[in-house]
């Protein structure tokens, strides 16, 4: 079978898997995924299962991610909920113009509108809805008792924990993109990343990885990532991370609140000539920095050390030849 048609197979029997056998009480892990695949006869690999996910997400399948051991994928929503499917089956058997075997085989269908689980409570109520359902889809307004819920671990702590393991992380981003009639839209993106640093820099946590497929890295601020789960591969990237470097700033006293809040706080100073302020910082020389460095204007100065003066005059001699006329 050519191979975007095992592709396309895979999808299917993807949604599928998803369709019967999850709900808000049962989900499956990417490992079980595999093996169901595998056991009909098409190979995968992890990533490619977090890219199909993704495109079903896309198309409008409800799929959420819960963190128990491990991360579990399920169906959130269905058109009908387990309340609405349990009026249908008793309004069916309750049908006086359809036999018994007639109301027993709507039934069985109607066991289809949900996960294989919900369809053994439908068949095993006999169509009546429990109370337990009732109290679970009762009206909004009415009191509820607080359900306690165990707290996962944070994004922060999941990527260091991968760094303490050296280990690659998968994770979920929502980067803007171009909608075919010229609107920007949010859409979610699956990246595999091997994380080397969390930087914070003007009041915002970033984490600083290098990306699997983009073979370079990337900046991405703690706050815009979900979903991380911890792969085994080793972590790559590690002889382009750029080194910490010892950067002597010096400008007004006036800009000192600004170059604090960048580096939070983190610098050494002392007065320098009359109302200026000579800072040392311990950062790496990336492009938010030297972007940083370029908004401050001639008032803030880059003093040393001289290759990295060097390397901010060769970044505005290139920028500045991009807008010459």
């Amino acid at each position: 079978m050519p191979n975007v048609s095992l592709k396309k197979l895979k999808l299917l029997y993807l949604l599928q898997m998803l369709w019967e056998n999850t709900d808000d009480q049962h989900a499956l892990t990417l490992p079980r995924m595999l093996e169901e695949l595998e056991r009909l006869g098409i190979s995968a690999e992890r990533k490619s299962l977090y890219d199909d996910i993704e495109t079903l997400r896309q198309f409008g399948v409800p799929i959420e991610t819960r963190k128990g051991r491990t991360f579990e994928y399920f169906i959130a929503e269905r058109p009908f909920t387990q309340s609405d499917v349990h009026l249908l089956a008793e309004s069916v058997l309750q049908a006086p113009f359809l036999s018994s075997h007639r109301a027993a085989q709507l039934r069985k269908k109607l066991t289809l509108l949900g996960s294989v689980y919900q369809g053994e409570q439908l068949l095993q109520s006999g169509g009546r809805e429990e109370p337990a359902l009732l109290e679970q889809e009762a009206d909004e307004t009415g009191a509820q008792e607080p359900v306690p819920v165990e707290e996962s671990p944070s994004t922060e702590e999941l990527v260091r924990a991968a760094m303490e393991r050296d280990v690659q992380v998968v994770l979920q981003l929502s980067p803007w993109r171009l909608h075919a009639d010229g609107k920007l839209v949010r859409s979610r993106k699956t990246v595999v990343v091997s994380p080397w640093r969390i930087l914070r820099r003007a009041a915002v946590l970033s984490l600083y990885a290098y990306g699997s497929e983009e073979k370079r890295f990337l900046s991405l601020p703690l706050e815009e990532i979900h979903g991380v789960e911890l792969l085994s591969n080793p972590r790559e990237g590690e002889k382009k991370l750029p080194g910490w470097e010892r950067l002597t700033l010096e400008f007004p006293v006036g800009r000192l609140e600004e170059v604090c809040r960048f580096f939070d706080g983190a610098m050494e100073t002392e007065p320098f000539g009359k109302g200026k302020i000579r800072a040392v910082v311990q950062t790496q020389l990336d492009a938010e920095f030297f972007a940083w460095l370029f908004s401050q204007g001639p008032e803030l100065r880059l003093t040393a050390p001289k290759k990295a003066a060097e390397q901010f005059r060769e970044r505005a001699k290139s920028l500045a030849k991009a807008y010459k006329p």
